[in-house]
């Protein structure tokens, strides 16, 4: 890896090697958006895929449990909603990283800076 990646976006400038990234992402530290852009173009609809999968997860199950945002009940029918995913935090960051690093751990997976 030539020099350092900065991920100013995430507060962690100057990360200075793939490890050092894959165990930041795990402990939920790079949200998505920036996780996306340290991946190949080819492979980064599939990340965001299963990102939306766990999103969507998210909302369902806070829609089963009868505690919507609103009195009126749950205004996101069958979309993705933010509010369960701003209480999941880190949490969420840590699930949608799981899904970065089954991509990222293969160097072709990466972006040129970060190949190997």
């Amino acid at each position: 890896m030539n020099g350092t990646i900065d991920v100013r976006d995430s507060a962690h400038e100057g990360v200075e090697t793939p490890e050092e990234l894959m165990r930041i992402a795990e402990q939920g530290r790079l949200p998505k958006g920036v996780l996306v852009k340290l991946l190949d173009i080819e492979h980064r609809h599939a990340y965001l895929d299963a990102c939306a999968r766990i999103e969507k997860k998210y909302t369902e199950d806070c829609t089963a449990g009868n505690d919507p945002c609103l009195e009126s009940g749950c205004a996101v029918e069958g979309e993705i909603c933010l509010q369960p995913l701003l209480r999941a935090g880190t949490e969420y960051h840590r699930a949608c990283a799981a899904e970065w690093l089954k991509l990222f751990v293969d160097p072709r997976n990466r972006i040129d800076a970060l190949k190997d």
